[in-house]
């Protein structure tokens, strides 16, 4: 009995000094959260102290989009989908090749389209196209086809002479007593030219056998205009810059874009 007595004293007599613990510890506790606060307690606390303004357009916002109007419900919608149902099918679509761009000319009037024929056909043939340029812009003209005849002349064999084919040495002197009589009867043979016949053409080498042009950039003052060449031998894409003046297209500059040889 008095064992039991005595451990009753004891618990009685810790108790206060076991409260005093805990309430010491609690304490600790809260000024340790003051002075290092929690993530949950920082963005509470932003939360708290931000000023929210009113939801703009809730309706839309809660409202169902699992469909659009003019879009299947049978289609998994995407930002792609949604965006193509708001454009107008009356819109013309145009091919679109590589690097080269979009193939859309309708921004190139007749009376530019007819010049830029003109300038590619004299450039496929690799001929003087002077008239095509500018006032003061031959000097771009002279250096393009100084670049084209570098990129292009062992490819396109633009310097290449024909040289007339050497005859036999055996047939020389077999045939110029031939020759001799012939040149003499030639002599009372009235002239060509005295008859009224023109001379033969030479006949032009086309170099590039194709070309298109493409959709043009505006910078207010030139239309940039690319075209592109074909052969069966290379490829050949430029930047003509075009100008109008009194109603009529000139050539401002023309640039080489890009060149491929097969």
């Amino acid at each position: 009995m008095n064992n039991k007595k005595g451990f009753v004293f004891l618990i009685l007599f810790s108790l206060p000094f076991l409260t005093f613990i805990s309430c010491s510890n609690t304490e600790q506790e809260n000024s340790a959260e003051e002075e290092t606060p929690t993530l949950r307690y920082t963005a509470n606390s932003l939360y708290e102290s931000t000023i929210w303004t009113e939801a703009v357009e809730l309706d839309r916002l809660t409202s169902n989009i699992s469909a659009v109007p003019g879009v299947s419900s049978r289609i998994n919608l995407s930002p792609l989908a949604v965006l193509a149902s708001k454009e107008s099918f009356s819109k013309k679509v145009f091919p679109v090749l590589g690097s080269f761009g979009s193939l859309d000319t309708t921004l190139i009037s007749k009376s530019l389209r007819e010049m830029l024929t003109s300038f590619s056909d004299a450039v496929s043939k690799n001929t003087p196209a002077d008239s095509f340029m500018a006032k003061d812009c031959l000097y771009s003209l002279a250096l393009f086809y100084t670049d084209f005849n570098k990129i292009f002349g062992d490819c396109l064999e633009l310097n290449k002479v024909e040289e007339p084919v050497a005859e036999d040495s055996t047939e020389t002197d077999s045939n110029s007593e031939a020759k001799t009589e012939d040149a003499a009867e030639s002599k009372k043979e009235p002239d060509v030219a005295e008859q009224g016949e023109s001379p033969k053409k030479i006949e032009e080498k086309l170099y590039f056998t194709s070309y298109f042009f493409g959709q043009p950039f505006l910078d207010g003052v030139c239309y940039e205009v690319p075209v592109k060449f074909f052969c069966d031998k290379a490829t050949l894409t430029l930047s003509v810059f075009c100008i109008e003046n009194s109603g009529s297209w000139k050539i401002d500059q023309v640039q080489i874009a890009d060149w491929e040889i097969f």
